[in-house]
């Protein structure tokens, strides 16, 4: 069920998964997405790295389309029901963050990309049509007694259900699509998990990629898909959802580029929500 097989380590997933829309939307720039990558485990009082990467198709952006989002994007730490915004530096194909974790717990690591709204249809998105991305990943802090990760206030938000301290090849990953806290499935809510796993790529000019990626539909009623974890590594967990709800943008962004907008009081017709949760998997 998963993946189509890419780059070996960490960093490559990145490139599977990649943050979204680069300051001037254009039909290239509408496949990205945002994602996080940050350790699976930290401790109270040991700050940590938190790196956000926008792209798409295996490639991170850099340079000034990289650095044309950061105006656009905000990230933050969630941990019992405390969200604290990150600080966050430019890097050579990323952006940097440190956190230092106060609490033991389920430590919920966010970001959210306001894209804009399009003016004419892009690929398959129709005129008028406000993005927004987000990306996630958990971090376990020593002394964690909850359950499972709660959701940490995405509008749209991938939550693993019942999951294992460190899921294992071999275990069954649930994850359930929540928008602005409901469950939504069906025909509009498709899933994809996607990982470059930790083997290493062939040598092979008939090999035109190195990862491995599948998609299930979320169960309508539950908003849950479940996917097997096959190989160790990465792995980006990837949704995204429509909500035909027309509204105003009331925000403070005033941006004008030559395919999209957001500026106080532009309308739309609906709104498109990407969004991601990175993973790792061990052996």
């Amino acid at each position: 069920m998963i993946y189509k097989n890419m780059a070996g380590g960490r960093l490559s997933l990145v490139a599977i998964l990649i943050a979204f829309f680069a300051f001037t939307i254009t039909p290239a720039a509408v496949g990205h997405e945002v994602w996080i990558e940050a350790d699976v485990s930290a401790a109270v009082g040991q700050e940590m790295d938190v790196w956000l990467y926008w792209g798409h198709a295996g490639n991170k952006e850099s340079g000034d389309r990289l650095a044309a989002q950061m105006s656009k994007l905000t990230a933050f730490a969630h941990s019992a029901d405390e969200r604290e915004v990150l600080e966050l530096d430019m890097a050579e194909d990323g952006f940097i963050a440190k956190f230092t974790p106060k609490t033991p717990g389920y430590l919920g690591l966010g970001a959210e990309l306001q894209v804009g709204i399009v003016d004419r249809p892009v690929h398959s998105i129709p005129a008028y049509t406000r993005i927004v991305m987000y990306g996630k990943t958990i971090t376990r802090v020593a002394g964690d007694a909850q359950a499972a990760p709660a959701p940490i206030g995405l509008d749209l938000e991938l939550v693993p259900v019942a999951p294992a301290a460190q899921p294992r090849v071999g275990d069954l990953m649930t994850v359930r699509v929540l928008h602005k806290g409901q469950p939504v499935g069906g025909r509009q809510v498709q899933v994809k998990a996607a990982t470059s796993g930790g083997r290493q790529a062939l040598d092979d000019p008939r090999v035109q990629n190195w990862e491995w990626s599948t998609e299930a539909m979320a169960d309508p009623r539950t908003g849950e898909a479940t996917f097997p974890l096959i190989v160790a590594g990465q792995h980006l967990f990837i949704a995204r959802y429509t909500d035909e709800t027309a509204g105003t943008y009331d925000g403070p962004r005033n941006d004008k580029s030559d395919f999209s907008y957001l500026r106080p009081g532009d309308t739309f017709e609906r709104t498109m929500h990407v969004s991601t949760l990175t993973i790792q998997v061990a052996e």
